[in-house]
């Protein structure tokens, strides 16, 4: 199987944070993340079109769509149909507290079916360093993004405690892998035991998604070197500096990056 085939799997099989409803998952992601809220209010509040780039169960795009002012526009991509499934039934769950209707559909990152300059506003939330070419989806994203748009891109951070772990696990899993010709250990036992994660997935992916990909502030610059600015700041420790946007052990860059 291909390396996208098996992303596509993993994603099919662990739906990002996992949880029954749009409740308990938007409880336990904006508890992780307290940074979250407070950006997606700035987009909501600042784009009347926005396009999420691998919206998983659709948990921030319901969130959008609950802030977004009627008369907007917001739509989600996803390679995960699964996911999407889940995306949808999320939005039915609180059809009645959405201030604008979302659309779902699966599209592939690095190849979107979207005409250039479509979207004044692009968002992807820890999704494009699973991508098999994340540089093919960043350039991807510029084209459809509008001119003078912005996109809110969140990427791993090679430096962060939590990814340098997770790269340093991985490598175990590898090397038992190599020894006892198997294909992901870890994982396998993880999910045989199936228990419900209080953090999520985030074990699971650790250990199963198929490309895990991280960055250094030089090669998020070179990835984002065709657009016309790029600011980028750490988030993602819990911590109160988070909400600043000087979190030393934030393990997500976000760039604002500026066609």
């Amino acid at each position: 199987m291909d390396k996208l085939s098996l992303v596509r799997e993993f994603w099919d099989e662990t739906p990002c944070d996992g949880q029954p409803t749009y409740a308990l998952r938007s409880q336990l992601r904006y508890k992780k993340e307290p940074w979250l809220l407070p950006l997606l209010d700035r987009i909501a509040n600042t784009y009347p079109s926005i396009l999420e780039v691998g919206c998983g169960q659709g948990t921030d795009g319901v969130t959008l769509c609950g802030r977004m002012p009627a008369g907007g526009r917001y739509v989600g991509v996803d390679m995960s149909e699964v996911s999407l499934a889940r995306a949808r039934s999320a939005a039915a769950e609180i059809r009645e507290r959405l201030q604008v209707t979302p659309h779902f559909g699966f599209e592939n990152a690095e190849q979107l079916s979207f005409a250039d300059n479509s979207f004044p506003c692009i968002l992807s939330v820890g999704a494009l360093h699973h991508s098999e070419n994340t540089e093919r989806a960043i350039a991807e994203i510029r084209r459809v993004l509008a001119p003078g748009g912005t996109a809110f891109i969140l990427l791993y951070r090679t430096i962060a405690p939590k990814v340098f772990t997770a790269h340093v696990l991985r490598a175990v899993q590898r090397s038992l892998d190599a020894i006892l010709r198997t294909d992901r250990i870890l994982y396998r036992a993880l999910r045989a035991v199936r228990r419900e994660e209080g953090a999520g997935t985030a074990v699971y992916e650790c250990f199963g998604v198929p490309i895990l990909r991280s960055y250094t502030r030089a090669s998020m610059c070179a990835l984002f070197s065709d657009f016309s600015s790029l600011t980028l700041t750490a988030h993602g420790s819990g911590r109160s500096l988070a909400r600043l946007g000087n979190d030393p052990l934030g393990y997500l860059w976000l760039a604002e990056a500026i066609k």
